[in-house]
């Protein structure tokens, strides 16, 4: 297995429907010169598209100036909104967010801006590859990555290797249907999703406060907040299922979620607890650990994955 000592440096690049980030990532797993914009979705995919790559170019001037003795980037790492074909690098299908986004070819027009080659994959998939290889699944083998934030996604890694199924359809884990009669309306256009019920938006929305961050203060003075109470229940339910499904050795919780703390994931672990097999209670449910950054630290590993190269990261068997 080659080292991180050998990787060479790699532009990675997180693209969202909110904002846009841009770094150059090193072997010691630092990324530097890291900028952030917003998207401006509502500009269409060409506009999205050119202030990713612009954003990209100011971040490798910076660092050709700053950290020339690195090296220069070798290759890029793409981490996206929406459903990738992580084969050719191309958008199968983004919401609204987004709008043109589906049927962009990323890898081959962020490929051809750079010279560089793209290594592009779901943003959710990018934040399970970095909590599985240098975040909190980092002993595991086998490991279920979600997020929940706006929506709910998730990343799935099986004997150390990134999981993506069909043309990059796997991890579609907010759309599990918990409630199948009489749920609530999803925004893909389904009833009953789990992400309807455990979201970061319906537990503001509910609770009647302004953002996450406002419920999350509240929360951690020991405010009761039902909404959170009830949206804990919710993903607890649904993880017990994706853990009778996949037998994951640990399950990492993490995206704006984290704001609310070990309380939170004390109770989401109380009713996992509840729906779980008795043999299946030994699944460790842990909090993230790479917070913001980890959508540009998968982008990176994805690279040098992408070039043959290996990271030094899953210790467990």
């Amino acid at each position: 297995m080659n080292t991180p000592s050998t990787h060479s440096p790699v532009l990675v690049l997180d693209v969202g429907g909110t904002k846009i980030a841009a770094g150059v990532m090193t072997a010691d797993h630092t990324v530097h010169c890291r900028q952030e914009i917003s998207t401006l979705a509502q500009a269409g995919a060409t506009a999205i598209l050119n202030r990713a790559i612009e954003l990209g170019r100011q971040v490798l001037g910076r660092f050709a100036q700053a950290y020339a003795h690195f090296g220069a980037p070798a290759a890029i790492g793409l981490a996206s909104a929406g459903y990738i074909d992580s084969a050719t690098g191309s958008v199968l299908f983004a919401t609204d967010n987004l709008p043109g986004w589906t049927g962009q070819s990323l890898g081959e027009q962020i490929g051809a801006a750079f010279g560089l080659p793209a290594f592009v994959e779901n943003d959710a998939a990018c934040f399970a590859l970095a909590e599985a290889t240098l975040g909190a699944g980092r002993p595991y083998r086998h490991v279920l990555v979600v997020a929940v934030g706006t929506g709910v996604g998730a990343g799935i890694v099986i004997d150390g290797a990134l999981y993506t199924g069909w043309q990059g359809r796997a991890g579609a884990v907010g759309h599990l249907c918990i409630v199948p009669v009489d749920g609530r309306p999803c925004s893909c256009g389904l009833q009953g999703c789990l992400e309807s019920y455990t979201a970061t938006r319906i537990m503001v929305a509910e609770g009647g406060f302004s953002t996450i961050q406002a419920l999350a203060a509240a929360y951690g003075r020991g405010q009761s907040v039902p909404a959170v109470d009830d949206a804990a229940h919710w993903l607890g339910i649904g993880l017990a299922s994706l853990a009778h499904t996949l037998g994951p050795q640990a399950i990492v919780i993490g995206g704006s979620v984290g704001l609310l703390g070990e309380r939170y994931l004390d109770q989401v672990r109380q009713s996992f607890n509840c729906y779980t097999m008795p043999s299946h209670r030994a699944i460790s449910l842990l909090p993230a650990q790479l917070a913001a950054d980890s959508g540009l630290l998968g982008a990176g590993v994805l690279a040098w994955r992408g070039q043959g190269l290996m990271v030094a990261s899953v210790v467990g068997s």
